[in-house]
């Protein structure tokens, strides 16, 4: 193989064992660039061949970079739609909202739970009829469960804890919506037909979707990703989590 192939395919390959093991919270970027590397090595071997199989080497690569350009372009289609989705709801009041969890470092919120958390103080005072549904189970490195360290966060800035509900078993988005809905159907006796959703801008679309799955309408509230970096890894992430929950 030529060395305009390996030699991006091995920096490729590097670079994403840095991001996959070295980089705390950017491990999709790694799985990206591994990516990125098969594709390029892919490309390297249909190379490699020309000389034995001159038409199949000249027709593989047509056909991958037909395949490779298509594959951009529906990327660039699906994050146009998350972006749009991200904007929230027009009108987002709901007599329940549930937050989405994310990581917690050992009983202190993450960035990103932070801004879900300030997003969510902001509702409740917006709404005051509006009762929350933490959701979201103990993780590696966390020392309690998220749902509790938002509970702690937001009584300590006031909220009443008469407002707040704890749903501590949902591991995945799908799971916390469908969590929630059992918490709250349990409590009410009827399944919300509509509900607002709290989370970062990027994940909305993704968790409007699976709450349709789930049997229900979800407002998306939004919380502004300050770290845009990490907004950028989050929505290329989001690209792929919204066709696996439109496919499975």
């Amino acid at each position: 193989m030529r060395r305009r192939f390996w030699i991006p395919t091995a920096a490729l390959l590097a670079l994403g064992l840095v991001f996959y093991f070295a980089v705390y919270g950017f491990r999709f970027a790694g799985v990206l660039l591994f990516l990125a590397a098969g594709v390029v090595l892919a490309f390297g071997i249909v190379d490699a061949l020309r000389g034995r199989f001159p038409r199949f080497s000249r027709w593989a690569t047509r056909i991958g970079l037909i395949l490779v350009c298509l594959g951009l372009l529906l990327a660039a289609g699906t994050a146009g739609w998350v972006v749009s989705a991200g904007r929230g709801a027009a009108d987002p009041e709901a007599q329940w909202v549930v937050v989405l969890g994310a990581g917690v470092n050992g009983t202190v919120p993450s960035q990103a739970l932070r801004e879900r958390l300030e997003a969510a103080q902001d509702y409740l005072a917006r709404y005051p009829e509006a009762i929350a549904v933490l959701s979201g189970a103990q993780g590696d490195g966390e020392a309690i469960t998220e749902a509790q360290c938002m509970y702690d966060w937001l009584t300590a800035r006031g909220v009443e804890p008469a407002r707040l509900r704890l749903e501590t078993k949902a591991t995945t988005t799908e799971e916390n919506l469908r969590c929630s809905l059992d918490l709250i159907e349990a409590e009410t006796g009827t399944r919300p037909a509509q509900i607002a959703v709290i989370s970062g801008e990027y994940h909305l679309l993704r968790a409007e979707l699976l709450a349709r799955r789930a049997g229900t309408e979800a407002l998306g509230v939004p919380s502004y990703t300050h770290d845009r970096a990490f907004y950028c890894l989050m929505l290329a992430r989001e690209v792929c989590g919204v066709w696996a929950a439109l496919l499975f």
